[in-house]
């Protein structure tokens, strides 16, 4: 029997903006699930992404909200979508490129074939889907067990039309981290010189880079596998990427020994352990003044404060564990004297 379709009310953003769009509405509940429209927006060469809403209604508050961040919004239109039957999937998971990631928890053990065969079945465009263990090593990368599919090894994750080579089990990443790049790297103002501490895959940095506001990026990591995704990941989006970004492959300790306190903007995405490097990044913000984004763990907005002294502001990222969350925290200071 064929899908049903049925008229619908869609909006269309850039091509930027689209991952952070869709996690909005999927957060706020505005997405219309179970449906997709039948045809891509494409005024132009590039294509556009577009999500089907509830009602149009809806969208006043995406305008209001949405839009002071991401300003890729184009217009509402109204389509034709397919209606698709709703498939609840057996247990959470992320997608990485073509993978399936899956906690191995209680939750699963003694059947993680039979999910990892329904998730090949039902989720459009992995061809492998692997389960994390415990996290390990100073780099803090979760150790991977594959349950079904293909054995990959290396794989390309997509984030606001960049492209990212990831070494599966060799580097952090977390899709859900997108919307929070986008709210970052959107408050880069020109001629900013930035300091991505703990880049990872490069998430924060290569979208920096691409809005081509700063002046200059420079993404460190003390993972040489993180180190090489980044610097392929420049090659594979040279074209889109406006500032330059250096790469550097060092304990964030020794940053001061190589790096003069020019920097208007740190960036410490190490939730477990970014507190312990604060001091560090004092010495390397610029005497006119700098911004540090410190990412930390907490129960609450008053709790996560209360961890970073001098702290202006606190917001809720994602959630970790059960009554806990990661929080940026933001910083305005000033580089100490005596660097």
């Amino acid at each position: 029997m064929p899908p049903k379709q049925r008229r619908c009310t869609c909006i269309v953003t850039g091509p930027w903006c689209g991952e952070a769009l869709r996690r909005y509405l999927k957060d706020n509940q505005l997405l219309l699930s179970g449906s997709r429209p039948l045809k891509k927006y494409s005024p132009t060469r590039t294509m556009y992404p577009v999500f089907p809403v509830r009602d149009a209604a809806s969208t006043t508050a995406i305008r209001d909200t949405f839009l002071s961040t991401c300003k890729g919004v184009v217009e509402l239109i109204e389509t034709v979508c397919e209606e698709r039957e709703k498939w609840e999937p057996p247990i959470s998971f992320t997608v990485v490129g073509n993978v399936a990631i899956v906690a191995l928890s209680n939750e699963i053990r003694g059947r993680e074939k039979e999910v990892a065969d329904e998730l090949l079945r039902n989720v459009k465009g992995i061809r492998a889907v692997y389960a994390k263990e415990i996290t390990e090593s100073e780099y803090r990368v979760q150790r991977l067990v594959h349950l079904a599919g293909e054995r990959i090894e290396v794989t390309e994750y997509r984030e606001h039309g960049l492209v990212y080579r990831v070494p599966l089990g060799k580097v952090y990443v977390n899709p859900r981290l997108g919307a929070e790049h986008y709210r970052v790297a959107s408050q880069v103002a020109p001629g900013e010189i930035v300091l991505d501490m703990f880049a990872g895959i490069g998430g924060f940095s290569l979208l920096i880079s691409a809005l081509g506001r700063a002046e200059l990026v420079v993404a460190n990591d003390i993972n040489p596998w993180a180190v090489s995704t980044i610097l392929y990941s420049i090659k594979l989006n040279k074209k889109k990427l406006k500032t330059p970004i250096l790469v550097l492959n060092m304990d964030a300790e020794e940053l001061p020994r190589v790096l003069r306190p020019v920097f208007t903007r740190i960036i410490m995405n190490l939730p477990h352990d970014a507190i312990r490097f604060l001091d560090t990044a004092y010495r390397l913000c610029s005497p006119q003044g700098c911004i540090i984004h410190v990412y930390v763990i907490a129960r609450t907005r008053e709790e996560a404060l209360g961890l970073v002294p001098g702290s202006t502001s606190a917001t809720r990222v994602l959630d970790y564990a059960p009554r806990k969350f990661i929080y940026r925290v933001d910083v305005v200071a000033r580089g100490r004297e005596g660097n």
